[in-house]
């Protein structure tokens, strides 16, 4: 294995919820010499270090979980996970990855806002993110949090492009929609920088859809022209859930809050 400190070839896919981003990670993925791309600096996968070296440890165990016996690395990351990183250790993960290692960037985009929002307020619902997860329970249609979420993902893709321009970082641009159908060109890319040889499009993860999502579309379009937006679409932070928040309220102490805007 490369030493932590070895300067390595890397990818980090910039993307959201329920973009396809699994799906596409996985093709990569099964080469077994390109890193291995997952969400990791989600704290939900890695039990974030603490104390006065959690920094160091913090990257230093991304990177190696991240990474294939080669030393490639490969990470996904949405912009919440991007931003708990900063807030808790103070430093912004893909400008240390830019700036010390060799490293590719990619922005994945889902087109088609309003599937995504479908597929993301089910998920949520269910507890099912993968089709060979069972559904904790079932989804049922609720016009306030797809308007909620689509606003949410509509504001993640304008931070990630708020984010590369000011940073000035090289990045190439894919669409879910292009890549369903053909991912040869996403392939090609990764394979070009690792070095390695383009291998055949395989993946363990199906692409999930099902009747229920259109009829959500259908009638959350029929919703939206009834109606209109409903007020609670436009929040940007939304109150933590948990007993201990709730006792703040009660007391007459401002509530915390996450950033919905940004959040899972």
């Amino acid at each position: 294995m490369t030493p932590s400190n070895a300067r390595r070839k890397g990818l980090i896919l910039l993307s959201m919820p329920r973009s396809g981003s699994s799906w596409l990670a996985s093709l990569s993925n099964a080469s077994g010499k390109m890193g291995v791309a997952d969400e990791w600096l989600d704290f939900s996968h890695l039990t974030p270090p603490k104390g006065p070296k959690g920094r160091p440890l913090f990257n230093e165990q991304t990177l190696r979980t991240a990474s294939t016996e080669n030393g490639h690395f490969a990470i996904k990351i949405f912009p919440r996970q991007l931003l708990q990183v900063i807030d808790k250790y103070e430093f912004d993960f893909i400008r240390r990855a830019m700036r010390e290692h060799d490293t590719k960037l990619l922005l994945l985009e889902r087109t088609d806002h309003k599937s995504q929002a479908i597929s993301l307020v089910r998920a949520m619902q269910t507890g099912q993110w993968r089709v060979d997860q069972p559904a904790a329970k079932t989804a049922k249609y609720n016009f306030g949090a797809l308007s909620q979420a689509y606003f949410h993902i509509c504001r993640g893709y304008d931070f990630w492009r708020s984010y590369l321009a000011l940073q000035g970082f090289p990045h190439q641009c894919f669409t879910y929609e292009e890549l369903s159908k053909n991912p040869a060109p996403y392939l090609e890319s990764v394979c070009s920088h690792f070095g390695e040889v383009m291998p055949t499009p395989a993946s363990s993860l199906e692409i999930q859809r099902d009747p229920q999502s259109l009829d959500w579309l259908a009638q959350f379009e029929a919703d939206i022209e009834a109606y209109g937006i409903p007020a609670s679409a436009y929040q940007q932070t939304q109150p933590t859930a948990g007993v201990a928040n709730a006792i703040n309220v009660l007391r007459g102490k401002p509530a915390k809050t996450n950033r919905f805007g940004y959040s899972s």
